[in-house]
């Protein structure tokens, strides 16, 4: 490794890599969620899609295609999120599991309803990892209600780009 001011922090193939093509980035694998959806809530609701919304900085998302799955939706995904900075004690993954396309719903106009949300800590040493299962919440009246999980796996790396 050598360090020049301005130019170089790796050789790749005795390639010389620009300070300025090196990037932090959050590799995501989503896999599937379980027990995100009481069906006796609207039982009249008989084609649930899902999709799963993530970010670390507001309008910043990634976002799965929708999935059918009354109970369990999976998706199998991956995707990737460009960090800004280094992960700080404060930064988080948020996580929300969507209901899309359900006009059946009460009280939604586009057919989109939050049916549970994450803040999971973002793992802080690079090559670090965050693999499980995570408790979603989803809010009911004036409070909070634990019902459901994601399964999910994140890892913090840093990308090259030539």
């Amino acid at each position: 490794m050598e360090n020049d001011s301005n130019r170089v922090v790796s050789r790749i193939q005795d390639e010389i890599i620009p300070r300025r093509n090196i990037y932090l980035g959050l590799h995501l694998e989503i896999l599937y969620a379980e027990d995100i959806d009481n069906p006796d809530i609207h039982p009249y609701v008989l084609n649930r899609e899902y999709r799963l919304v993530v970010w670390v900085y507001p309008n910043e998302e990634f976002s799965t295609i929708p999935v059918e799955g009354l109970l369990n939706p999976v998706w199998n995904a991956s995707g990737f999120i460009l960090l800004k900075k280094f992960p700080e004690y404060h930064n988080f993954l948020n996580v929300e599991v969507l209901r899309v396309n359900s006009m059946n719903d009460p009280g939604t106009s586009s057919g989109v309803v939050i049916v549970g949300k994450a803040k999971i800590p973002l793992p802080r040493v690079l090559y670090g990892e965050k693999t499980g299962r995570f408790e979603l919440v989803r809010e009911m009246g004036e409070g909070f209600k634990v019902e459901g999980h994601i399964h999910l796996s994140m890892k913090l790396r840093k990308y090259i780009y030539v």
